[in-house]
């Protein structure tokens, strides 16, 4: 858990606020949050089920350097009290007025008494409180200003003023035309002619500014752990990484104008248009970019593109109580036509909002819907945004008939209606559902009931229709589209949107009823089915043609989807022959290459279906390990990988997987994995350790042996990701060898010890050989680099990649950059491909192996006994790196009964591996009489840490003893099992230890 804070310029007791999301259970229910900057304010917003902190605002003071990230470590404490919170009193005392005033139509000005009476006090504490301010601009029965006003301990303030066209009963509603400025104690800040459509609003800021402050802008970005924002699972997972100078960094926006796109990204700025949209997805382009893309300007284009979202016609504030509608108190009310809304349906009881009239604004259409200012208030926590995301999900059901085939009153159903609402219109109104009720505050009970009454409406409705009663065998709900007149072909792609939709929301963590959530999980386990169904064998329906634009599963015009009678076809490969009755120009006939058009054209289906791929695999869905595994192990599959880096919106992959040999395993108890011993054959045992591509939880062993030891330099993996897995030859072993050189005659890296010197590199997408120690024969050394390609299974020409510096080998890798780290602490980055100092002037402590990184605290731990190989000194040498420090700091420890353990066992060749959900490390050596026996490290932000031995549970099975060439790094984390495995010699079977 952590965040860091940039600043242009150095600054003392700088202010900062931003949204923070925990996962389930690093807060628990009377816990709250300490942070490693001076007094850090919590304001808890929501929730998980089992009472742990799910979402808060946080705040504080802070010193910062120039252009050098403070990164601000948090870490669980015990509930303090507060002290005396900020209120408008010391608002007043700044002496902070604001006016905002459009030209013929009124002023609304705010100071001095004003301040004493804000519509909402919306965060209040010791180092900041921030209230809502209202008042209507002069007469007009429309048009309101908006401040959100933020006071420091400091004295600082910061406003955010906005004005809004947009009430939900007020008659003639229409566009307001003016000079719109704002002006913060008597300083203009703003000005612009804005013609304002009904029904819209827009912040009063132009340029780069994000709000204004009373005085100098601190111009302090907040930069959140993405890696730890995912594991909450607020947001999708996503693989690709995106780099900083691509096309799609390059198009983030660095400024703002009223009502200007943003980065919307619809062709001819419609959102009516067809085809591959950068908006549409269960996050949009520009949000995905902050987890994928390492730019500063990431940041500023989630606010401002959040901002944007005012340029639609989507804000319905209710009059009565100047917040969104509540759904119980409009069950009959619909938008009527001619509303800058597509697909708008009818009302039963003639009861509609009041037309409106002027300026029409860009068209908002549920099928191509965007997110809408959900990411923009994960990382801000803004109310402008929270109410952003409750305003679309109000709007999705004022554009629906309330009749009972579409949202049946005021239970505000998704469910799609043929002709009437498109199934990907079903897929984006949940998604906006189900994130409206994950912004919205525990403590906003009006408005949280009513989207909890909602999801559980369309709980009962779906659960009730697919799987309380029998129902078709494909997943498919009634599509509300049609290519031939009539339900019989539909498009899967739109059912994948639904899979996709409602497995992003049981991540979510949302408040409602335990039945519910069990009948949503359900569902979501029967829906699945219409994309795992789809990537079967040849004898089913063949996953190399799994991605058509139409599908059957029904030979009839009207099947009957609500009684669940059909009639269906009668099976996978049934439904197969129907699809592909008539033959599409790119249909495959080739076993392990997949067909039909790749990322991102129009027809690239492939990315749709795997997105709703990675929520079956999250949850367990039955086959859909094997399903997704045969399509990742496709000849071509690398192309549609490769494509996420272009499209990263469609990048998502499983936050977790849940094979079936881990599926019934009790967490901290070590087991073994059946069939997996043998190391595929490679000399494991001989000094040499394994590297992990962690997008596939793939273990990976190249050229291992050496020495007098094995001249055999194969490659061998396997997926761990797999029901069963099992050891695969990448590459055979050279026919040819000769001794002390690096290369064999047919120019493969000989064998060697391998130590800790192999990596994954994703952002090279390689399999890496840093150094080679200990060559085959008289254990000669050599500075090469050499780089395996998994897609191909071939290496790399030699010098491909430059020598390292001589004496230096691999030994551990920063996760979040794929930097490689050597012994003796040098850098070498997949960016410029080049080697540098991680430290110019180390302690005299050296550092060769076990190193482990740790991701919360930006550092690297090395442990060790002695050099790591058992010779001297003879002592426990441990030392921190903070990344970007330039300083090795020694690390003691607290006397206990294990760090007596771990002295007097002098581990030599041991592993060491952190743990990012616990926030430890753990070391093994596993020699001899020390199998079984692994250390827990866990660090503080001091330099002397903690020791404990690892407790596990009574089923844990007994683990083989380490060879005496060590275990090197064959303990490792895999991300997407949550959980350690363990190479621990050649003749066992794997061993893993599920923690999370």
């Amino acid at each position: 858990m952590q965040f860091s804070l940039v600043s242009p310029r150095a600054q003392t007791r700088a202010p900062f606020c931003l949204g923070f999301a925990f996962k389930r259970g690093d807060i628990p229910a009377g816990s709250s949050v300490a942070g490693s900057v001076g007094a850090l304010q919590v304001t808890p917003r929501t929730t998980w089920p089992d009472g742990s902190l799910r979402f808060a605002q946080l705040a504080g003071l802070a010193d910062v350097s120039a252009n050098t990230p403070l990164t601000v470590r948090l870490r669980r404490a015990d509930a303090a009290a507060a002290g005396s919170a900020l209120g408008v009193a010391d608002l007043k005392k700044t002496g902070v007025t604001a006016e905002v005033a459009a030209s013929g139509l009124g002023t609304a000005s705010f100071g001095n008494t004003e301040w004493d009476a804000p519509f909402q006090t919306w965060i209040t504490g010791p180092q900041m409180s921030s209230w809502v301010y209202r008042k209507p601009l002069g007469s007009d029965a429309h048009l309101v200003a908006w401040l959100e006003v933020r006071l420091f301990a400091n004295g600082a303030v910061e406003v955010l003023p906005w004005v809004e066209n947009g009430y939900l009963m007020v008659a003639d509603p229409t566009n307001k035309s003016a000079t719109y400025s704002f002006k913060l104690s008597s300083s203009e800040r703003f000005s612009a002619a804005i013609d304002l459509p009904h029904h819209c609003r827009t912040p009063l800021i132009s340029g780069p500014a994000l709000s204004y402050w009373l005085g100098e802008d601190p111009a302090i970005t907040p930069r959140h752990d993405v890696a730890y924002l995912q594991a909450t699972e607020q947001v999708p997972t996503y693989s690709a990484r995106v780099d900083s100078t691509s096309s799609a960094a390059k198009r983030l926006v660095e400024t703002y104008t009223p009502l200007d796109k943003a980065n919307f990204m619809y062709q001819g700025d419609s959102m009516t248009g067809g085809g591959y949209q950068e908006s549409i997805g269960l996050l949009p382009e520009h949000d995905v970019l902050y987890l994928t893309c390492d730019t500063p300007a990431a940041y500023g284009a989630v606010v401002r593109t959040g901002f944007a979202a005012g340029r639609y016609s989507i804000h319905y504030r209710d009059e009565k109580t100047q917040r969104p509608l509540r759904f119980s108190q409009y069950p009959n009310l619909v938008l009527p036509n001619g509303s800058p809304v597509r697909d708008v349906g009818g009302s039963t009881r003639n009861q509609y909002t009041p037309k409106g009239t002027g300026k029409i604004p860009p068209i908002w259409d549920a099928a191509h819907a965007p997110s809408v200012g959900y990411m923009a208030y994960l990382l801000t926590g803004r109310w402008y945004f929270m109410e952003q995301v409750q305003f679309a999900a109000t709007l999705d059901y004022l554009g629906k008939g309330d009749n009972n085939v579409l949202r049946v009153g005021s239970k505000g159903l998704v469910r799609p209606c043929f002709g009437a609402w498109q199934t990907r219109a079903c897929a984006w109104q949940w998604r906006t559902l189900a994130q409206a009720l994950a912004v919205t505050p525990d403590s906003d009970t009006a408005l949280r009931n009513e989207f909890v009454d909602c999801v559980h409406h369309n709980a009962d409705d779906l659960h009730g229709t697919y799987v309380a009663q029998p129902n078709n065998p494909f997943g498919w709900i009634q599509p509300g589209e049609g290519y031939t007149n009539n339900m019989q072909f539909g498009a899967p792609w739109q059912q994948d949107f639904v899979t996709a939709a409602f497995g992003y929301s049981l991540g979510l963590g949302l408040p409602i009823s335990a039945a519910a959530a069990a009948k949503l999980e359900a569902f979501f386990h029967w829906k699945a089915r219409s994309a795992v169904m789809r990537l079967g064998t040849s004898s089913g329906f063949w996953y190399v043609n799994g991605a058509p634009y139409t599908m059957s599963i029904t030979n009839a015009g009207v099947p009957d989807f609500a009684g669940g009678k059909g009639p269906w076809l009668a099976d996978d490969a049934a439904v197969y022959a129907a699809t592909y009755a008539s033959k599409p120009s790119w249909f495959g006939t080739a076993e392990g290459k997949l067909a039909a058009e790749i990322l991102p054209g129009d027809r690239a289906h492939w990315a749709n279906l795997m997105t709703a791929m990675a929520y079956a695999v999250r949850y367990g869905v039955k086959g859909a390990g094997a399903a997704y595994q045969r399509v990742t192990s496709a000849s071509n599959y690398a192309a549609l990988r490769d494509a996420y880096n272009v499209a990263p919106v469609w990048s998502v992959v499983p936050a977790r997987a849940l094979p079936a040999w881990l599926a019934d395993k009790p967490l901290n108890t070590w087991f073994e994995i059946p069939g997996t011993s043998g190391a595929g054959g490679s000399a494991v045992d001989a000094y040499s350790g394994m590297a992990i591509e962690e997008r596939t939880s793939e273990i990976l062993i190249a050229a291992a042996g050496g020495h007098n030891d094995s001249y055999d330099n194969r490659v061998v993996s396997i997926n761990l990701s797999s029901d069963t897995p099992a050891w695969q030859q990448r590459m055979a072993p050279s026919v040819t060898v000769a001794t002390n050189v690096a290369y064999y005659a047919d120019g493969k890296p000989a064998s060697r010890h391998l130590y800790s010197s192999l990596h994954f590199v994703p952002q090279v997408n390689r399999l890496m050989l840093f150094g080679l120690r200990a060559a085959w024969g008289a254990a000669h050394n050599f500075g090469k680099v050499d780089a395996f390609n998994l897609d191909t299974n071939t290496w790399d020409p030699p010098g491909t990649f430059a020598d390292m510096p001589a004496g230096y080998y691999g030994s551990a890798q920063v996760r979040s950059t794929g930097e490689i780290i050597s012994s003796q602490l040098k850098k070498w980055s997949p960016v410029d491909r080049k080697w540098t100092d991680v430290v110019s002037n180390p302690l005299g402590d050296s550092v060769r192996w076990p190193i482990a990184a740790d991701a919360r605290r930006g550092q690297l731990f090395c442990m060790q006994w002695g050099d790591g190989q058992g010779f001297d000194p003879q002592r426990m040498m441990a030392s921190r790196v903070p990344l970007g420090s330039n300083q090795q700091i020694a690390v003691s420890f607290n006397p206990s009964t294990a760090l007596t353990q771990w002295l007097a066992e002098k581990p030599t060749y041991a592993a060491m591996e952190y743990d990012p959900d616990h926030d430890r490390f753990i070391f093994y050596s596993g020699i001899g009489a020390a199998a079984g026996q692994f250390y827990v490290v866990k660090p503080n932000d001091g330099n002397t840490w903690d020791m404990s031995l690892l407790t596990t549970g009574t089923g844990s099975v007994k683990i083989a003893a380490t060879p005496d060439a060590g275990i090197q790094n064959r303990l490792r984390y895999v991300p997407a099992l949550r959980g350690f495995v363990l190479l621990a010699r050649s003749s066992a079977n794997l061993y893993f230890l599920r923690t999370a």
